[in-house]
Parts: structure tokens; C-alpha cells; sequence
């Protein structure tokens, strides 16, 4: 009797034995389509997923060499793809002089934008301004080349004798600019120059400025060249600026960490 339920146990297991085994080894042999997709996804729908995906990727790989293409146009000086940043500008120096960027030509303009009352974030930048500028005297190849512009965001605080005062302290070449509220706000706009007054009182004088922070890098012709931003230091940025004017710049030069 015990063999009988055995035999019985064994005759019931070896079907399931023989399709578990079987039927896997059979499919994967045959010549036969795979059978349609069921539920939300479908062949048609993994296929019309591979044609997209595709699609993407020739387009950022486009683009990428679109990019490439237009930092190199940069490098050489050509006006391909030069970002729409900077322009003419006609303000007043600390001397009380009239000062048009066409007054600079035949130099490079090194312009920081800020306010002679900024408690700590202008003061640090100035201070890296006037590293790059000395280093740059220091140098036979770019000595007197650079001109190192301090335009200001205040007008109504910032007038010539202020700027005067203010930028002694910092480097005996360095230019500071000021003019009307609308000059002022013409050249931030050139120049894509964020900047937003918050008071701190209910005297009109007692106000701060957020800021954007950058230096521009502006050529001997007037052009638009580079920006650098708190990401790099003095000596990184000394290095960019000294390549620009040497004209010994490379795709390098111009990097994403230059806009940081």
C-alpha cells in the first residue's frame, strides 16, 4: 500500500516536473514571433520608446557640439555666439570727468559692479580686483593693459568724491564710475547686472543693495569676453585674464567654472 501512494504521488508531481522543465526549453528554441505584450506597456510602445530616447540624445549631442562650436568661435574672436552681455556706456569718474567706454579702447576693461557702502561682499571683491591688477603690472606682457572699473550701483550715495575717497584704499589705478539713476541702470542692464534695494529704516539714506556678483572681462575693441564669478580665485581668475590678453586663451580658458 505504501508503494501505491508513492507511485500515485510521483504520477501527479512528474506533469508539473515535465512542464516547468520543458516548456521553458521549448520556447526559447522556437522559431515562432513573441506573443503580444500584456497590460500598459506594448511592443509598439517600448519601439516608439527607443525612437524618442534616440531622438534626445543626437539632439544634446547636437547641441553639445553646437556649444563647443560656439566657445571656439569665442576664443578666436569672432562674433559668432557672443552672449548678449555689456556695451557702451557713458558715465562720470571719481575725478568729476565725463568717461565713455569708447574712452577705453586700446585697453581691457576689468569692471566689477557694486556700492561704496557694501559692508563685506564688495570690500573681499575689490581686494581680489586689486591682486589680479598688480600681479597683471607685475607681468611685461600685460603691465598697464588691464583697466581695473569699479562701477557703481548707488548713485544717489556714490557720487565722485565718494568713489574718490572709497577707492584709495584699494589700488591707485582702479576707476571708479558713477552717474544719474537711469545711467547707472542702463549699464547694469547691458551688462545683465542684478541688483535690488532693501531698507533698513525710515531715514531714505539707510538702505542696503543685494547684488549680483561677477567680474567682466571686456577686450581692447569693446567686446564682451568673459565673466568670473565667486567660484574661482584671484589667481584663477589672474590666470584667465592673462590668457584673454596674451592671446595664448583655449577652450579651457572659457569654462563652466569661469560663470560660477
Amino acid at each position: 500500500r505504501m508503494q501505491h501512494r508513492m507511485w500515485r504521488a510521483c504520477s501527479l508531481m512528474s506533469p508539473i516536473r515535465r512542464f516547468s522543465l520543458l516548456s521553458p526549453i521549448y520556447r526559447s528554441f522556437s522559431s515562432s514571433p513573441p506573443p503580444p505584450m500584456k497590460g500598459p506597456v506594448s511592443w509598439q510602445s517600448v519601439g516608439l520608446l527607443a525612437v524618442v530616447g534616440g531622438g534626445v540624445l543626437a539632439y544634446y549631442k547636437n547641441k553639445d557640439e553646437e556649444r563647443k562650436a560656439i566657445i571656439q568661435a569665442t576664443i578666436h574672436g569672432k562674433g559668432v555666439g557672443r552672449p548678449a552681455i555689456g556695451g557702451d556706456f557713458d558715465l562720470i569718474d571719481h575725478h568729476g570727468k565725463p568717461r565713455k567706454s569708447q574712452d577705453f579702447r586700446g585697453k581691457w576693461m576689468f569692471i566689477y559692479f557694486g556700492f561704496t557702502y557694501c559692508p563685506d561682499i564688495c570690500p573681499n571683491e575689490l581686494m581680489r580686483m586689486a591682486e589680479v591688477i598688480t600681479s597683471l603690472d607685475r607681468d611685461k606682457e600685460t603691465a598697464g593693459l588691464v583697466e581695473p572699473i569699479f562701477i557703481t550701483i548707488d548713485p544717489e550715495r556714490d557720487g565722485p568724491v565718494q568713489l574718490k575717497a572709497y577707492l584709495s584704499d584699494w589700488h591707485p589705478r582702479m576707476i571708479g564710475l558713477t552717474g544719474t539713476p537711469h545711467q547707472i541702470a542702463d549699464a547694469c542692464r547691458k551688462f545683465r547686472v542684478y541688483y535690488s534695494k532693501a531698507r533698513l529704516g525710515t531715514d531714505p539714506n539707510d538702505y542696503l543693495l543685494d547684488h549680483s556678483i561677477m567680474f567682466y572681462l571686456v577686450d581692447d575693441k569693446g567686446e564682451f569676453v568673459d565673466y568670473f564669478g565667486k567660484s574661482l580665485s584671484a589667481q584663477d581668475i589672474l590666470g584667465k585674464v592673462r590668457a584673454y590678453v596674451t592671446g595664448t586663451s583655449d577652450e579651457s580658458t572659457h569654462s563652466d567654472s569661469s560663470i560660477g
